[in-house]
C-alpha cells in the first residue's frame, strides 16, 4: 500500500479539482481545414480553403452514399470576383447535383484574400432542409476539393476528395465540469 503525504491528502479532500474540457473536432490537410461545435443543438462549421480561385466551386458534403451518392452538401463558390455564394444541395446521384432554391445554412461571415477562403456557417444540428437531413447521427464528412463553375453551373469536381469518416458531431461540443473526487487509489 501507498502512504500519501498528509499536506497532499489534505489538499485533495479540501479543494476540489476542476476540471475544463474543451472539445474541439476538426480536420487539416494542406488544401483546407474545417472545425465544427455544437451549442444550443446549433451546428456552427468553419472553413478555409486554400486555393479557391476565380470561378470555382469546392463544398462539404455529409452522408453514407454510397460513394458520392445521396449526399446533403453546402457548396461555396466564387465568380469572377472575390463574391462567394453559399448554396445547399442534394446529389441524388453521382456526377448530379441538385441545388436548394433556398439555402438552409446561415452565413455568419465569409472573405477571400488571394485565393484563401474562409467562411462560417451554422445550421441545426436536427433535422434541417427540404429533405429534413439532420447531422444528430455519425456520418461521414466529405470535403470536395472544387471544381468549375461555368452560368452558375456546377461541373465535375476535380482532385481526391477528403473523407472524414463517422463524424458524430452532437459530441463535438465545449463544456465545463467540476470534478468532485477524494478517491485515492
Amino acid at each position: 500500500m501507498h502512504q500519501i503525504p498528509l499536506s497532499l491528502l489534505l489538499l485533495l479532500l479540501i479543494c476540489p479539482l476542476q476540471t475544463v474540457l474543451a472539445t474541439t473536432c476538426s480536420f487539416r490537410n494542406e488544401l483546407a481545414s474545417l472545425s465544427w461545435k455544437v451549442r444550443d443543438n446549433e451546428l456552427e462549421i468553419h472553413f478555409e480553403h486554400n486555393n479557391l480561385t476565380e470561378s470555382r466551386w469546392t463544398s462539404i458534403a455529409f452522408g453514407d452514399g454510397p460513394g458520392m451518392n445521396n449526399l446533403e452538401a453546402i457548396i461555396f463558390s466564387r465568380g469572377d470576383n472575390a463574391e462567394v455564394t453559399t448554396s445547399t444541395g442534394f446529389t441524388p446521384k453521382k456526377k448530379r447535383v441538385v441545388v436548394d432554391d433556398v439555402a438552409y445554412v446561415t452565413v455568419k461571415n465569409v472573405s477571400v484574400t488571394g485565393n484563401q477562403l474562409k467562411v462560417t456557417v451554422t445550421r441545426p444540428l436536427g433535422p434541417a432542409g427540404p429533405r429534413d437531413f439532420s447531422l444528430n447521427q455519425c456520418v461521414n464528412w466529405i470535403i470536395v476539393p472544387g471544381g468549375n463553375l461555368k452560368d452558375g453551373k456546377f461541373h465535375k469536381h476535380h482532385g481526391k476528395l477528403f473523407t472524414i469518416k463517422s463524424v458524430c458531431a452532437a459530441k463535438c461540443t465545449s463544456f465545463t465540469r467540476r470534478l468532485l473526487s477524494n478517491r485515492i487509489e
